[in-house]
């Protein structure tokens, strides 16, 4: 299943350079926060490099996307994740023992960070390497006002997407000077990871 996920990931890679750029980048933030991991950060930032032009278009894209992910998350959640019992569904335990970021210790740490900081844990996992679906999820499960959630999670992944943007444009043609569009998704891949290292450096 990893493995599977791994393809997935660097295919995932291939659309950055096509006409269908932002809607990819629309449904691999829709997946990333709500049931599948995906490098939607990374993806960005490529996106950004390959036409800087379009950096807050793409901004938007991902915000929204990111949204309705977290939706579904949430539904999943609220709906699908304990029995009547209050025990884990087969759903759960199938995303505890397949998906990258899901796991019972991780779900009692999360527990226990939203009874101490309720909803501002949401903003705090936007702007962490962390996989918003687990949040998105357990939202739901620990039932948190819906417009409360959806309120968070706009504004903390708007944040997220823009503040990428605008480092992005700043720093993004030095970066893009290290490849061209000819070389193999590997070399993207680390000169973005460098990016997203420099960003998170000028913000913190």
């Amino acid at each position: 299943m990893r493995n599977w996920l791994k393809l997935l990931n660097d295919w995932s890679l291939h659309w950055t350079n096509t006409k269908w750029g932002a809607w990819a980048l629309f449904f691999f933030a829709f997946a990333d926060a709500s049931f599948l991991p995906l490098p939607t950060p990374l993806f960005f930032i490529v996106l950004v490099l390959l036409s800087i032009t379009k950096a807050y278009k793409y901004a938007l894209y991902g915000t929204l996307g990111s949204l309705f992910g977290a939706m579904v998350g949430y539904s999943i959640g609220h709906f699908a994740w304990l029995n009547a019992n209050g025990e884990f569904t087969g759903l759960a335990q199938f995303l505890f023992a397949h998906i990258p970021g899901f796991s019972e210790n991780v779900y009692y740490k999360i527990q226990t960070a939203f009874i101490k900081w309720d909803f501002w844990i949401l903003f705090i996992a936007s702007l962490l390497p962390l996989p918003y679906k687990v949040f998105s999820i357990s939202s739901g499960v620990f039932d948190m006002n819906i417009f409360m959630f959806v309120t968070a999670t706009l504004i903390s992944q708007g944040i997220k997407f823009y503040l990428l943007a605008y480092l992005t444009i700043k720093i993004g043609p030095r970066v893009k000077t290290f490849f061209e569009y000819k070389l193999k998704p590997i070399a993207i891949i680390s000169t973005t990871y460098a990016t997203i290292i420099i960003a998170f450096k000028r913000v913190f």
